[in-house]
């Protein structure tokens, strides 16, 4: 991957709003709340947050740390359709909205995750994904998520640990935007791959070549490798779907 001139997240923060009425169902939320609380916990100084920290920003070096703000469940409505991103509609508009409503004062330096109700849509062409925005003069990224229960496409197919299905596909989409967040969060200034436009975590995608990782709270993960230049300037790591090896687990 290159650099593109622009500022990277050096030391994130990570706020979950669960968006939509079902949130507040324990039949529908089952373990997804809790066990995102524990991935956001664990992600900061993990072995596997260490990987971003070979890419730094015009504003400095990326350092493992990250501070988890909590979460907030809204019972408003939701969409009820994941939104189309290529070419935008203006459903992200209401992500926006719904971030700025929610957010007193958005912090610049955290990524909000919004995990909805919306209905997985493959037209829409993604499992999730991140984007930047303004509430007033605040600058804001985010990353959304629709409802990934039962959806095989989106499945890390994870049998190494206790989590449900659904959770494990949430914290899978939540690794893969998360990191692509931190090193690209004003998408297209940061670090991604001139050739074929891919940021960190689409170089490594469906990639899951170790049973499961361990986050700094001792909780375990079964999620894809992100992209290391170093890896691949020494030909070392995972191989990718096309055979490039540096697709790392942890450093």
């Amino acid at each position: 991957m290159a650099w593109h001139q622009g500022n990277v997240i050096l030391a994130s923060k990570t706020l979950a709003i669960f968006w939509g009425r079902d949130w507040s169902d324990p039949t529908f939320a089952g373990d997804k709340i809790t066990g995102l609380t524990s991935f956001f916990e664990g992600w900061s100084n993990s072995h596997y947050a260490n990987i971003l920290t070979e890419y730094a920003g015009a504003n400095g070096q990326i350092t493992a740390a990250s501070t988890y703000l909590g979460s907030v469940i809204d019972s408003s409505r939701a969409p009820i359709d994941a939104p189309n991103i290529d070419p935008p509609a203006d459903e992200l508009a209401t992500v926006v909205s719904e971030i700025c409503r929610v957010v007193d004062v958005p912090d610049p330096a955290a990524v909000y995750m919004v995990y909805t109700t919306a209905r997985f849509t493959p037209a829409a062409g993604y499992c999730a994904f991140h984007m930047w925005g303004t509430c007033g003069r605040h600058p804001i990224q985010f990353a959304f998520y629709p409802v990934l229960d039962n959806i095989s496409a989106c499945s890390p197919n994870d049998a190494f640990t206790s989590h449900s299905p659904a959770l494990a596909a949430l914290a899978s989409a939540t690794a893969h935007e998360l990191s692509e967040v931190i090193t690209d969060a004003r998408i297209g200034t940061g670090w991604w791959d001139d050739v074929t436009g891919e940021e960190i975590a689409d170089k490594c995608q469906g990639v899951f070549l170790v049973p499961f990782v361990t986050f700094s709270n001792n909780s375990t993960w079964h999620v894809q490798g992100e992209w290391s230049n170093s890896a691949f300037d020494a030909g070392t790591g995972s191989p990718n779907i096309i055979g490039e090896r540096g697709c790392l687990y942890g450093r």
